[in-house]
């Protein structure tokens, strides 16, 4: 797993080609939107842990997550699939 640090985090895997988990902070929580097979690796456990996505951006589904613990359970979800 390989993280780069900017405005936006982008979480990869070297096993996913297309597609990345994107973690975004903001004032009052985290943006979190997975594009790609990552959408399609994750979409079942986000939604069943933190519900119908927050919204819509250029087409990305994305949720925004209160906690930092909860975006750690994320990434961990994602690094052990």
């Amino acid at each position: 797993m390989r993280v780069n640090v900017g405005e936006r985090h982008r979480v990869m895997r070297s096993d996913v080609t297309r597609g990345s988990l994107w973690v975004t902070p903001r004032v009052s929580c985290y943006c979190v939107s997975p594009t790609g097979e990552v959408e399609t690796l994750l979409y079942s456990f986000l939604y069943s842990n933190f519900g119908t996505e927050t919204g819509l951006d250029q087409n990305r589904k994305y949720w925004n997550i209160a906690k930092f613990q909860d975006v750690k359970s994320i990434i961990r979800r994602f690094g052990e699939m």
